[in-house]
């Protein structure tokens, strides 16, 4: 593994982590407050659009980095092995990680805009549950596709 390809690695898992940790901390921080009414609509607009922020910025970043790793090492068996399976569970788990997080942000920034907080975070909910989970299992398979087969 050369210098280049720890780097783009770290990056990788980077932003992922980062993803993954906004995606779980809205879903067990922000939006209960929201919920409860214990936040205003200004501090919850200001979360989802740093949310937003991190979310598509970790998109790209991870599709970039992780399709340089599947380029230098997987591409030749994607569909042949358990290593190519995890690599392509890998991209459909991202694919709807990436959908969740635009879908359950746009929620909360709808109702925001009209100053209402209790309503676009109930709205929001099942889609940043069903983002933690996802960002979950992203991570199991991550832990599955560097274990020694």
């Amino acid at each position: 593994m050369t210098l280049a390809d720890v780097a783009v690695s770290s990056v990788h898992l980077l932003f992922a982590a980062v993803w993954t940790g906004s995606v779980v901390f809205m879903t067990i921080a922000v939006l209960p407050a929201a919920r409860e009414g214990a936040l205003d609509s200004e501090p919850l607009s200001r979360f989802t659009t740093q949310f937003k922020r991190i979310a598509r910025a970790s998109a790209v970043v991870t599709l970039l980095t992780g399709g340089h790793q599947a380029a230098n090492g997987y591409m030749d068996s994607l569909f042949s092995t358990t290593r190519g399976h995890l690599v392509v569970g890998m991209v459909v788990l991202w694919l709807a990680l990436a959908a969740l997080s635009e879908i359950g942000a746009a929620r909360l920034a709808d109702g925001t805009d009209e100053r209402k907080v209790r309503t676009p975070a109930a709205d929001a909910r099942p889609f940043f549950l069903a983002a933690s989970v996802v960002a979950v299992a992203l991570f199991v398979d991550a832990g599955a596709l560097v274990a020694p087969w």
